[in-house]
């Protein structure tokens, strides 16, 4: 291992090779038919009032919410499937542009078309349309591709045609004298009085797509050959050029970001970013794609829409976002520890066990292997500002690199053993520290001799055995470290075990910082962060106020920060602990899987599985605005009803189901809801976005929903107000009648169920005396003259042929069953273990009797209390009783009998009795008489009482596959 390591040389050494840095990427999410697109050609995107995103697809159209996306077709009312453009109005009326020239609009979850509308039969073209304008007096145009305009004014329809060419595939926009301006590649007319006058301009849009309006200042620009130009209010203005490498690309559309950054999409080669302040493109990206629209929604993120390649999205913060991977010169994407050193170098530890040094425009290679293994990652770096040196550590590897750049000392292990190294720590003075998997251990000079001794007994007091997870020096020298008892610390060599004072401090502690005020901030591994003052847990931070995980890794404090890494990205935490912003792969982040971070200059820098990524360390992922939320549908008695309704609902109808989206494209799935029935209750959390109520009470409800992005407040909440009225049955004026008019027949009725319920009560008391008369029947019966006789015959046998022995065993055995019988034949009940004594006794005369021929065994759970479990006395005889005379006496062979007694739940007993016999079935048909068990009819019939009155008995009697008889007795105790 030592061998291997010394390849290695300092980064400013020659080893290595340098790389080219190719520029940096941004993360954009891709979003295919694989993802629930239409089609993969995609020619618009919009978003509407209600935050949806909508994509015209060659295919149909879809709505997306930010989980699903919905899919609309000729099928559900458009007018065709090859949409163009989508657009809305001020009536919240979404336009499908179709090809066909077939207007179409979707309004409260219904689609209006030619078919059904007259307005839109008007408003028929043989063209397809191209632009869509709403001007200030609500007039809605449509430009289409044949030389004609389409003009809609509440139910009235206008349509200008021309031979010319100035109405062919035209924008229409609106000064910002409200005057109505149509532009073409050649033309720009104003529309004034049914009169469309031909205004002078040096400059042409180069297409209808090549125009934009903002709406809200009323500003008119478009891209001609000269460049970008605007419209001042009387002429039109060239503000700059357009570089010429955009140029000699066709340009679907343009669009302004918050930045005032300008997004010029091209077919056939990607998008191009130019500055305000620019005429060159600062940004090239998706080069090669054809791109069809692009567009800014009301998060800041950018939507492209290509041919072929379905939709890509960019959030907002991943545009501020930069990324280093594979692409761009880097050795491996899993990027494990950073450290930044002060001639500005990067230092990142790979997965690979390599380190990757980005300087300037370079990025050099420089080999780190451990050759005993392949994979070693070099999991932490710490530059040393005293010795000037770098720390790194792996797997089983802690070293230093010196200062003069080519001396390399290793920690080792005194007898040469291998160590497993967890975490290690430098305190002010120079101690170094270090988490094994054995234990802690406790170097005093870090510029001594690297050398440990694995525990034992002569180092007690640098050792602190047991698996630990981290250690940490604090200003004051404490050394803080976790393993698997807890968290504690040591000072002045005396150890303090916080986790005896909490047990929160027992979790799993995976990272150790220092706040400016001497707060210690701990990272558990699914509790949070630990916040602790002056030795005392006083705050935990988790998931409840903000935090991206529970599940977090390393914690760090930097730039006014407490930063987390969780197991869903990194959060930037405030002083105060109360405003957390969270960025993750769905914000800009190369992946959810962050290894380290450090932050310098205003910077943080990520390190991840995906990469490393930069962005500014004050840049905001929380929102200032609630996330959109829309009611979809409301089903009552699974039937949709109208939203659009007061609502009033019979008793039949208390059972509703709401179905909702709140709508965050950053973080679609990290939103949260809270619903009430009333005001007066309490809201109740769901990460569900349909609540389903049923069997509601009759009353007046007031339902309101609100939602919550992990990087959002509250939204203002939806609200759904509906009456259920109650059966006649319960409204004041029934009741009133029912109480003059049944009166005297309910009195009549209460009466008659008294009497009913004494008449049962005798009965019941008739019933119990039968019981105990039948009881002590079925007692005689089973103690029946044949078995007596059969004994008595055996105990003479016994005596005639001078075996005294088995015939003294015979009798007192028989002497001790009928004392038995005596002392429990007048209890209704006894306990388990009396049961069990006397079938016991009664089992071994009839071994005694039959010798080899018959073998047995009760088998009793453990867990049972046989003292105190009750069962009906002398239950179980009649059924071993059969078990013997009519399942294993017919046999030739010899015969076994199990019975099995078990507790399966707390109040229930579990009584099996199982023989290898005949069979019941073929017992049935060796029957040459009429003869039926007296003992088997009394049980019987007692079983049946009982059922009656007290706890119920179950019992079950089938042949056991081809011979063998199973009786399962179940007993409510």
């Amino acid at each position: 291992m030592k061998k291997s390591l010394y390849i290695f040389i300092f980064f400013i050494s020659c080893l290595g090779s340098p790389g080219s840095l190719a520029a940096q990427t941004l993360n954009f999410r891709n979003y295919t038919v694989n993802n629930g697109l239409a089609n993969s050609t995609v020619y618009y995107i919009h978003q509407d009032s209600k935050g949806f995103i909508w994509f015209a697809t060659e295919t149909g159209v879809n709505r997306y919410d930010g989980q699903n996306f919905q899919t609309f077709t000729m099928d559900d009312g458009l007018s065709d499937n090859e949409v163009l453009q989508i657009r809305e109005d001020s009536k919240g009326r979404i336009w499908f542009l179709t090809l066909n020239g077939k207007l179409s609009y979707y309004l409260n979850n219904k689609f209006h078309n030619t078919e059904n509308t007259a307005v839109l039969q008007k408003a028929f073209c043989k063209a397809s349309f191209v632009s869509f304008f709403e001007d200030s007096k609500h007039r809605l145009w449509f430009s289409t591709n044949q030389r004609e305009v389409v003009m809609i004014d509440g139910e009235d329809v206008e349509i200008f045609s021309s031979d010319r060419q100035y109405l062919t595939t035209s924008f229409i926009a609106e000064n910002k004298r409200s005057e109505i301006l149509i532009l073409n590649r050649s033309n720009i007319y104003k529309y004034n009085n049914q009169n469309f006058t031909r205004l002078h301009s040096e400059h042409y849009p180069l297409s209808a797509k090549a125009c934009f309006y903002d709406p809200k200042t009323k500003t008119l620009s478009f891209i001609s050959k000269a460049g970008f130009v605007e419209n001042n209010g009387e002429n039109w203005v060239l503000k700059r050029k357009v570089p010429e490498e955009i140029m000699r690309n066709g340009i679907s559309n343009f669009f302004f970001d918050n930045d005032k950054n300008t997004w010029i999409n091209t077919v056939g080669n990607g998008v191009y970013i130019v500055s305000d302040s620019s005429n060159t493109a600062s940004q090239h990206l998706l080069p090669g794609k054809y791109i069809t629209h692009g567009l800014l929604d009301i998060d800041g993120n950018i939507w492209i829409s290509t041919i072929g390649n379905g939709v890509y999205m960019l959030p907002e913060l991943a545009r501020k976002m930069q990324h280093y991977t594979v692409s761009n010169g880097l050795s491996d994407n899993s990027i494990y520890s950073l450290v930044k050193t002060p001639d500005e170098r990067l230092v990142l530890g790979l997965k690979n066990g390599n380190l990757n040094i980005i300087k300037g425009n370079e990025i050099l290679l420089k080999p780190l292997k451990n050759a005993e293994s392949s994979y070693n990652p070099i999991k932490k770096l710490f530059y040393d500002q005293q010795n000037q040196s770098i720390w790194f550590a792996s797997n089983n590897t802690l070293g230093e690199i010196k200062s003069d750049n080519k001396t390399i000392r290793y920690l080792r292990e005194r007898d040469n053993l291998m160590y497993a190294l967890k975490s290690f720590s430098i305190s002010k003075s120079g101690k170094l520290a270090i988490a094994l998997a054995a234990g802690v251990d406790i170097l005093e000079n870090k510029n001594a001799e690297l050398i440990f001794e694995s525990p034992n007994l002569s180092n007690p007091s640098l050792h602190f055995p047991s698996r630990a997870y981290t250690v940490f020096y604090d200003s004051a020298e404490r050394l803080w470290f976790s393993n698997i008892n807890g968290l504690q610390y040591q000072y002045r060599n005396k150890l303090t075990k916080l986790y005896q004072n909490d047990n929160q401090l027992k979790q799993r502690i995976t990272d150790i910082t220092e706040l400016p005020d001497k707060t210690i901030a701990c990272a558990s591994y699914g509790f949070g962060v630990f916040i602790l003052k002056d030795s005392k847990l006083v705050r935990t931070v988790t998931t409840k106020d903000g935090l991206g995980s529970n599940i977090c890794k390393k914690v760090f404090y930097a730039d006014g920060y407490l930063w987390v890494i969780t197991g869903k990205g990194i959060s930037k935490v405030s002083k105060d602990l109360k405003a957390i912003d969270n960025y993750h792969k769905e914000n800009g982040l190369l992946s959810n899987e962050i290894n380290d971070a450090l932050t310098d200059k205003g910077s943080i820098y990520v390190a991840s599985n995906g990469g490393l990524s930069i962005f500014g360390v004050h840049m905001k992922a929380r929102k200032k605005k609630a996330i959109p939320l829309n009611l979809n549908y409301i089903l009552i008695n699974n039937e949709i009803i109208d939203l659009a309704e007061k609502t009033e609902l019979n008793y039949r109808s208390n059972n509703l189901t709401v179905n909702f989206i709140g709508i965050d494209f950053n973080n679609p799935d990290q939103i949260i809801y809270e619903y009430r029935l009333k005001d007066d209750l309490p809201w109740t959390l769901t990460t569900n976005n349909t609540i389903e109520f049923g069997s509601l009470e009759s009353g007046e409800y007031h339902l309101q929903i609100r939602a919550k992005g992990i990087n959002s407040g509250w939204s203002k909440p939806i609200l759904f107000d509906f009456v259920i009225k109650p059966p006649i049955w319960k409204t004041p004026w029934f009741i009133f009648l029912a109480i003059i008019i049944l009166g005297p027949a309910l009195f009549f009725l209460i009466n008659t169920f008294y009497k009913r319920k004494r008449i049962k009560e005798r009965e019941r008391l008739l019933a119990k005396t039968k019981i105990i008369a039948l009881e002590q029947q079925a007692l005689q019966a089973m103690m029946n003259p044949h078995f007596i006789f059969n004994v008595m015959n055996s105990i003479q046998h016994f005596i005639n042929t001078k075996d005294t022995v088995m015939a003294n065993q015979l009798l007192t055995g028989f002497a001790r069953l009928i004392r038995k019988n005596l002392e429990i034949c007048n209890k209704s009940y006894i306990s388990l273990e009396e049961e069990l004594s006397y079938l016991s006794l009664y089992l071994a005369l009839e071994k005694l009797r039959f010798g080899n021929k018959l073998k047995y065994v009760i088998d009793t759970d453990p867990e049972i209390d046989r003292e105190e479990t009750f069962i009906p006395s002398m239950l179980l005889q009649p059924f071993v009783e059969n078990a013997i005379w009519h399942g294993i006496m017919p046999k030739e062979t010899e015969g076994n009998i199990w019975i099995v007694i078990k507790q399966p739940e707390p109040n229930l007993l579990h009584i099996c009795i199982e023989d290898d016999g005949i069979g019941i079935d073929n017992s049935y048909k060796l029957k040459t008489n009429d003869h039926i068990s007296r003992g088997m009819e009394l049980t019987q019939e007692r079983i049946n009482l009982l059922n009656k009155f007290d706890a119920p008995i179950q019992l079950d009697v089938q042949q056991v596959e081809k011979s063998g008889t199973r009786v399962t007795i179940l007993i409510a105790i």
